[in-house]
């Protein structure tokens, strides 16, 4: 009788499979709020989160944010929904808020270091003033994690890059990974340090030599357990953060030849290779199969022939879609501007409030599973 006396609604019981079906079309909101109604309602809600679309991580849209503390990070939703993850507001729920900048995204999470002026307390000093402190957040359900941050033995280093590694798969757990770079004594000195969730603490994980210097402007991404990042040298340093081992892959392609800017990206599920030279022309290659040293060339885009809307310049700063056959260009306009690489037609997806800036983008997929 008990089961009968929850789900009985002016008279009406409801099956199992009716109230699955409501449940895998609620929005996210709603659909969270509804585990509260019964016992029954709970027990049948994970069955629903798999059939519900809009709880998949499917694109929103994308966080940007530049280094200058007086602009502040926002969120351009490019799905049109009204019910869409409020993803710009949901950041006050950090419990630092002087400056906020992001250093990474992955699978719905974002790496965030977060800095309080003028406060005697902190985890880190930044200066005399400055402390920061550094939080792996989920905006879908507001919840963070602090991550511990260098510990004092690692800091000899000059500068730092920080990579986040997360698969929903396993939702419980997280890696930060940490590529460092320093020079000492005639030499240039490259490591990386990971942290895990799992023990809340860093650890060494490699030296890398003089050669794999990390690109600090390029994010890379996380894709088949490994962090990848492209090097100074356009190779890709693959760095697995479980066994703290890396692996690297090093190109022939003549392209690579001219000076340029390169990155690694996923797009579609696969890997990436991105090279645009100076003459604005772009060489783009796909991993085969997941297979990290055999790469097929997929496209080769002239930028000076590309008609953007508006009629304006575009500035380096380009994505591969991670959904689509498309490349996200930002103009000096302030159009976002997504470029279909299959017929090079462009349709304009977002303009930023203040188009003087030119901050960075993390693309953003909600996850509700943390």
């Amino acid at each position: 009788m008990k089961r009968r006396n929850e789900e009985i609604w002016c008279g009406v019981v409801l099956p199992d499979d009716v109230v699955v079906e409501i449940l895998s079309r609620l929005h996210p909101k709603s659909f969270f709020r509804s585990k509260c109604v019964s016992k029954t309602w709970l027990a049948l809600s994970s069955h629903a989160f798999r059939l519900n679309k809009h709880l998949q991580p499917t694109l929103m849209g994308f966080f940007y944010g530049s280094s200058d503390k007086s602009r502040p990070i926002g969120f351009a939703n490019i799905t049109g929904r009204v019910n869409a993850v409020d993803a710009t507001l949901s950041l006050s729920a950090l419990p630092h808020q002087d400056y906020i900048a992001i250093l990474d995204c992955c699978n719905g999470l974002l790496l965030i270091v977060c800095w309080d002026f003028g406060r005697g307390v902190g985890v880190q000093r930044v200066s005399s003033s400055h402390y920061s402190y550094m939080y792996v957040y989920n905006p879908a359900i507001r919840k963070y994690i602090a991550v511990e941050l260098i510990p004092e033995d690692m800091e000899h280093f000059a500068t730092y890059t920080f990579s986040l590694a997360f698969d929903p798969q396993e939702h419980s757990r997280f890696h930060v990974v940490c590529f460092a770079h320093s020079y000492h004594e005639g030499e240039y000195i490259n490591a990386f340090f990971t942290f895990s969730s799992d023990s809340g603490r860093w650890q060494q994980g490699g030296n890398m030599g003089c050669d794999l210097q990390i690109t600090k402007s390029a994010k890379g991404t996380f894709l088949d357990g490994r962090v990848h990042r492209v090097t100074k040298r356009h190779e890709i340093v693959s760095v697995n953060p479980v066994d703290n081992s890396y692996l690297v892959t090093e190109f022939d392609f003549p392209a690579l030849s001219a000076k340029g800017f390169s990155e690694i990206m996923q797009s579609e599920g696969r890997l990436h290779f991105m090279f645009l030279n100076s003459f604005q022309n772009m060489s783009i290659w796909v991993s085969e199969n997941g297979n990290r040293q055999k790469w097929i060339f997929k496209h080769q885009i002239s930028l000076h022939e590309v008609k953007f809307i508006g009629g304006a310049s575009w500035h380096w700063n380009l994505k591969l879609h991670p959904e689509k056959d498309a490349l996200i260009v930002h103009c000096k306009n302030g159009r976002i501007i997504l470029i279909d690489l299959k017929t090079n037609e462009s349709i304009e997806i977002f303009v930023l409030p203040n188009p003087k800036t030119y901050p960075k983008f993390w693309f953003y997929k909600p996850c509700y599973l943390v």
